[in-house]
């Protein structure tokens, strides 16, 4: 009877480290599932991460891009605002130089003669 008794503890004992064995398998399992599973979404963030790190490369091409649209069209409005204002101060400067060049026709053709001009048309 002792010995049965014995045997009887000994077999409860290994049917519970049985089913303590086949629970930590289950665990197992669900931890390997979880870490595929986690692994995944890892993979799925990076590609995420690559995609909003390659916007924001575009984003910043953008607002350059933007800048120097609008740095080019303000220095035009100085060039459109300047142009009249140049024609215009020209404008005398060159009423003055053709002046000036009347003067020296003027005065070329008054300055004396070296030599005698001969018509040879009969």
């Amino acid at each position: 009877m002792w010995q049965q008794l014995q045997s009887q503890q000994m077999q409860r004992a290994a049917d519970k480290a049985s089913q303590v064995a086949q629970s930590l398998q289950s665990q197992a399992q669900s931890a390997r599932a979880e870490a595929q599973r986690a692994q995944e979404s890892a993979r799925t963030l990076e590609v995420q991460a690559g995609q909003a790190q390659s916007d924001a490369v575009m984003a910043r091409m953008d607002v350059q891009r933007s800048q120097s649209v609008g740095e080019a069209q303000t220095k035009m409005e100085d060039v459109y605002t300047k142009l009249p204002q140049t024609v215009t101060q020209s404008t005398p400067t060159a009423k003055a130089a053709a002046v000036s060049a009347a003067a020296t026709v003027t005065t070329a053709s008054t300055a004396p003669t070296v030599g005698t001009v001969i018509n040879t048309t009969a």
